[in-house]
């Protein structure tokens, strides 16, 4: 599968849980979370800290997400990625988004081999739609930059 095949099959996931919301507005997975919703997906915030999130219920692990929980962003530092990824592959989530700054080369190699569609070291806001304008700037950038994903 080529790299925006596995992007746009990322975002048709029915439901996506979104590891990183934090009390601290100003966080980046606080802004996924919230544009993701803005856009009309369905958002499961996880926080091992939070009951509730932006008025929804909060699952304080991955092992807590429903059952038909396909797909999970993870938005951490990389030291806690590996045992988050770990933890969603055993519950049979195969769907992975390890946005910029969450992944490192254990967690790459973990994943060498088992059948999971993952996207690393991409910005989620450059591609779900409607991209907002900073983002589609930032999109611009890659696509003249040759950086984009084809």
């Amino acid at each position: 599968m080529n790299p925006i095949e596995s992007i746009e099959l990322f975002l048709k996931q029915p439901q996506i849980a979104v590891v990183g919301v934090s009390r601290n507005k100003n966080k980046f997975g606080n802004a996924v979370y919230r544009a993701l919703k803005k856009n009309g997906i369905k958002v499961l915030p996880v926080n091992p800290h939070l009951t509730q999130f932006d008025g929804d219920k909060c699952y304080n692990t991955i092992e807590a997400l429903p059952q038909e929980v396909t797909a999970l962003f993870v938005n951490t530092p990389p030291e806690k990625t590996l045992q988050l990824v770990e933890n969603a592959y055993k519950k049979g989530i195969h769907h992975l988004w390890l946005q910029q700054g969450s992944t490192d080369t254990e967690v790459l190699k973990y994943l060498e081999g088992k059948n999971v569609n993952y996207i690393s070291d991409r910005c989620i806001l450059m591609f779900a739609q409607p991209v907002g304008s900073f983002h589609r700037f930032h999109r611009f950038l890659s696509k003249i930059s040759g950086k984009f994903p084809q």
